[in-house]
């Protein structure tokens, strides 16, 4: 879809993408172990990662779909999001990191959300670099 739009992306389409894809994955897996999480025996000690999962889905999906809009971006605008769920996709991953000796469905979304920070992180870059050249 990236390609049909007839606008440049705003940064270099594979890094673009490749955001977008882990992202939208770690909001997939955030709102799966949170659900795992409350079926498990004992859930309430588990509120505090449930929480932070479902904040963290709903800050990559945001995410997510500003980064697929194309068309006139607010370069700061973006770079904040992109910041805010590199942010929450790290905090995340600390928290399922602690959990995720015991219950399977931590150690998957702790994988995702690392894979979803440094995507992040390539993508700042790459906005970083994008916002150089428009200035």
């Amino acid at each position: 879809m990236l390609k049909a739009h007839p606008d440049p992306p705003l940064a270099a389409p594979e890094v673009l993408a490749d955001c977008i894809r882990a992202v939208f994955e770690c909001a997939q897996s955030c709102t799966a172990c949170a659900d795992a999480c409350l079926a498990e025996h004992g859930a309430e000690r588990l509120v505090h990662c449930i929480r932070v999962n479902q904040d963290c889905a709903d800050i990559c999906d945001s995410t997510a779909r500003i980064l697929t809009r194309q068309t006139a971006p607010d370069l700061g605008l973006v770079t904040m999001a992109i910041e805010l769920c590199a942010a929450a996709c790290q905090a995340c991953a600390l928290e399922c990191g602690r959990h995720a000796p015991y219950h399977m469905q931590c150690q998957v979304c702790t994988a995702a959300c690392h894979r979803a920070h440094g995507a992040c992180h390539a993508m700042l870059i790459a906005t970083a670099h994008a916002a150089r050249l428009h200035h």
